[in-house]
């Protein structure tokens, strides 16, 4: 027994060992991926690649080489739109676009309409394979009565029910009669029984137009029409590339799609593997039951038709696209709460694009604003980028992908510092694939929705492209794959909201952030079917959430409090805020079993504060916040009173709610993104308390520096961490198992070894900036006229080593706050926002050293010293 015993713990110290050497190569094969940037680590940054049917072949070839000089890897090919589409001279031009890709290592998606929105077709969509919209008409009768009645057959005829009236008016629901064996080749003969009965009629009918372009769309929830849209768009450009699916092409990306039907052929098979009536639900939806089947009839009539589009149309085009190699991506919209909008997305999003293969978001026009939470423009938007990466947690997306087409139609005039703000925003909030608008071939000699990055060779800021480029890349490898650590799941279902009162997540999400607690939204259907309760945490795929957050709703599905009742019954932590449910989603429960549940987690008289309504002997705790909760007061319901921490904190330090945190693990690591999105002001010094093991270490994915920043280890699992950051300054904690030397991170104190050495800026020749054709319109030009670059040399003197030093270049008073920059004439990075330094040790030399600043000079630069 002893040696077989000897044996076990030998094989496991053998597997411990193993698995942590892995890790350590994982580790390490990361570093030097964050360092060199080889072309498979900017696969998440790729643009929007624009195609009209007039550009010359070699026009495409330069610009796709432009898409790769910028630092991408990726771009996307849309019609905008393409005066062939889906005819030769489209698939000439992808040929072009897929040709140049290979030569430079790019992948290749492939934009799926004429022009968004998607599923429009270049108005080309015929009525027959249209959108469908349900209609209804119904005659009344006094039984005992025979009624014959003709119409109730042909192409557009549904179904037919009839239901006894009650006193009220309204409809007795336990009475609905199905007429279908009563109508035969479409003359209905029924005799009605003793009382007043409703004979009810549904027929479909066209959709109208969708809201952006008045044009016809595909009907999602119709597997034939899906099957007519799959087969004329995608599989075409399969036939003609099918040897370049899976390689070069990776994939399909649609575009504001709208849902503008609301019936469809598939939909009474949805309702019927939830076991629900679909009779209760046509005629609640039509129509109005009495009592309180009602509500929960129609809200399962809308929840069950969004499950139908999603899974008709999107799951549909993703499985065609899997079977073939490639993935299906895009975006809705989503503001001013069109998440949640019937003919937007089925009045649930999420719903939508679990089908996807990952959340994905539009940021466009001043939807944000530095220094805003929203804008007049579109509010709410602020949290949107949380619910895209949402759907990629809560649905298992592979790596936690979650996409946002970003820029569009903010203006040539969009600064670089303003692409970090809204990059670190997506970033920290999850969204890792960032799908720039726009390069576009026909610029500068265009208007449609800039900015254009490189414009034609008429923006003197292009070079900044691929500091941003570079930025963003470095984010996205490190915060995808791994595992999402997150404490919070905010419960939420979008078509709710169509049947009674609800408040939406982001005031919710918002505060959470601010106090450093990241948070998923998480759809209840999901949590009951899918999520494992396990003590005093929920898990769901690679998440563990320990605080539930119930949703100010009116109406809620009966399973998603009764689960929430499991979880605190067996010690979790259970959050209401605003006001509690009341009524029943779900035919069958009522009004009073949701206020059983509700009395059962919160109490008998739950009204809102900040300590707890209710505890148990195993830990379990509720509460009912106010419906907009300030920061503080999250903290001191969560933190001071339920004990739960956010696994980053702030000991000391001015947040002014602009600090936020996204913590995931990967390679065995923990890794905290730490973004400072104040943008104005000065330095702010923090004291961080972290809870993981091993030696912390500052990964500055802006200017491809690690550091060891100064830290006390407090016990195995927690450490605090002293950072000073600058306005718009965003670090990378990055914990390793073991001490490596590293340089210190240099903050304000620091003290240079050697005097520095000023740069002699050399004279520039008179700027002289492109000139377009003036007479040729439109016309997009940059507001910066022309570029102004610092040239300059320095001599580092005999007594100084660079071998044995850290050489960092300062600058003060940058234009823009923003350089790309090159030494002795190698590409040494960039910088966008303080601090404006940049470590360039492994490209000085002693002697003289040549620098070049661009686009825009400083007032002036030197050369500074520290030890390593």
């Amino acid at each position: 027994m002893k040696r077989i015993l000897a044996i076990l713990i030998g094989g496991l110290c053998f597997a411990l060992a193993a698995s942590a050497a892995r890790a350590e190569d994982q580790l390490s094969a990361l570093e030097r991926q964050f360092r060199q940037l080889p072309i498979e680590a900017r696969r998440l940054t790729g643009p929007l690649f624009w195609l009209h049917g007039d550009e010359s072949k070699e026009r495409l070839e330069m610009y796709v080489g432009k898409v790769a000089e910028g630092g991408n890897g990726c771009f996307t090919a849309e019609s905008r739109p393409h005066n062939d589409w889906l005819g030769p001279g489209w698939y000439r031009d992808l040929a072009i676009c897929l040709e140049a890709a290979k030569k430079r290592d790019l992948k290749m998606w492939i934009f799926d309409d004429a022009w968004w929105p998607s599923q429009s077709m270049g108005n080309k969509v015929p009525p027959r394979w249209a959108a469908k919209r349900l209609a209804a008409e119904a005659v009344d009768v006094e039984g005992p009565r025979r009624l014959t009645a003709e119409g109730y057959g042909g192409d557009r005829y549904v179904a037919a029910v009839a239901g006894r009236l009650t006193p009220d008016g309204k409809i007795d629901g336990d009475s609905l009669v199905d007429l279908a064996p009563h109508a035969k080749d479409g003359v209905l003969d029924w005799t009605a029984p003793e009382g007043k009965w409703r004979i009810m009629k549904f027929t479909h009918v066209q959709a109208p137009p969708l809201k952006q372009n008045r044009q016809l769309s595909v009907d999602g929830a119709s597997k034939d029409c899906a099957d007519w849209f799959i087969q004329t768009v995608y599989q075409p450009h399969y036939d003609r590339f099918k040897d370049d699916f899976g390689k070069t092409i990776v994939g399909f990306f649609y575009d504001e799609p709208e849902t503008a039907g609301d019936w469809g052929t598939e939909l009474n098979a949805v309702l019927a593997e939830r076991g629900v009536d679909w009779k209760k639900t046509y005629v609640a939806y039509k129509f109005e039951l009495a009592g309180e089947q009602q509500v929960a009839a129609r809200y399962q009539y809308l929840d069950a038709f969004a499950e139908t589009w999603g899974r008709t149309m999107y799951g549909g085009t993703t499985r065609w696209c899997h079977e073939r190699g490639v993935k299906s991506i895009g975006h809705f919209m989503e503001h001013s709460r069109l998440y949640v909008h019937h003919e937007f997305c089925a009045g649930d999003m999420m719903r939508l694009q679990k089908y996807s293969d990952m959340g994905g978001i539009d940021a466009v026009f001043t939807q944000f604003v530095m220094g805003k939470r929203e804008e007049a423009f579109t509010p709410p938007i602020w949290q949107t980028p949380k619910l895209a990466s949402s759907i990629s947690h809560v649905f298992g997306k592979p790596d936690d992908l979650a996409m946002v087409e970003i820029f569009g139609a903010r203006g040539q005039d969009l600064t670089y510092r303003e692409m970090k703000w809204w990059t670190d925003h997506m970033q920290v909030s999850g969204v890792n694939f960032m799908i720039p608008h726009s390069f576009n071939p026909r610029s500068p000699y265009d208007e449609d929705c800039p900015p254009y990055f490189y414009n034609g060779g008429f923006e003197p800021r292009w070079p900044l492209y691929r500091v941003w480029a570079d930025y963003t890349s470095r984010l996205s490898l490190m915060l995808s794959g791994g595992r999402h650590v997150c404490p919070v799941a905010i419960l939420f279902s979008g078509n709710l909201r169509q049947v009674g009162k609800m408040v939406t997540p982001e005031d919710m999400t918002t505060a959470l952030q601010d106090a450093q607690f990241d948070c998923d939204w998480l759809p209840m259907e999901v949590f009951e079917r899918d999520a494992a309760l396990d003590g005093k945490e929920i898990k769901l795929h690679n998440e563990r959430y320990r605080v539930l957050i119930v949703p100010p709703t009116e109406v809620v599905p009966y399973a998603a409090p009764a689960k929430a009742k499991e979880f605190f019954d067996k010690g979790g932590v259970v959050v209401g805020y605003g006001f509690l449910p009341s009524k029943s989603a779900t035919i069958g429960k009522t009004s009073a079993d949701i206020e059983a549940l509700c009395r059962a987690i919160w109490g008998d008289d739950a009204k809102p504060g900040l300590t707890a309504c209710k505890t148990n002997s195993v830990g379990g705790r509720s509460y009912l916040l106010p419906e907009k909760p300030k920061t503080k007061e999250i903290t001191a319901s969560l933190v001071a009173d339920a004990n739960v921490h956010p696994t980053l904190e702030v000991l000391e330090g001015q947040t002014d709610n602009w600090l936020h945190v996204l913590h995931r693990q990967k390679s065995g690591r923990d890794i905290f993104l730490v973004c400072n999105q104040n943008h104005q002001g000065t330095t702010r010094r923090f004291t961080f308390r972290v809870k993981a093991h091993g030696e912390p270490e500052c990964w500055d994915a802006m200017r491809n520096e690690i550091t060891t920043p100064r830290f006390r280890r407090i016990d195995d699992n927690t450490v605090e961490v002293s950072l000073t950051l600058e306005p718009l300054e965003t670090v990378l904690l990055v914990f390793q198992p073991e001490k490596i030397t590293r340089p210190k991170r240099i903050e304000p104190d620091t003290k240079p070894a050697h005097e520095p050495i000023a740069l002699v800026r050399e004279p520039n020749p008179p700027a002289e900036p492109p000139t377009p054709e003036r007479k040729r319109r439109p016309l997009t030009l940059s507001p910066v006229k022309a570029a102004d670059p610092f040239r300059g040399r320095a001599t580092i003197p005999a007594d100084v080593d660079p071998t044995r030093c850290r050489v960092l270049l300062e600058m003060d008073d940058l234009p823009g706050e923003a350089a790309a920059v090159t030494v002795n004439g190698a590409k040494a990075g960039g910088m966008i926002g303080r601090p404006l330094r940049l470590d360039i040790t492994r490209h000085v030399k002693p002697g003289e050293n040549t620098v070049l600043i661009e686009p825009l000079a400083p007032k002036s630069a030197r050369l500074v010293f520290y030890d390593r």
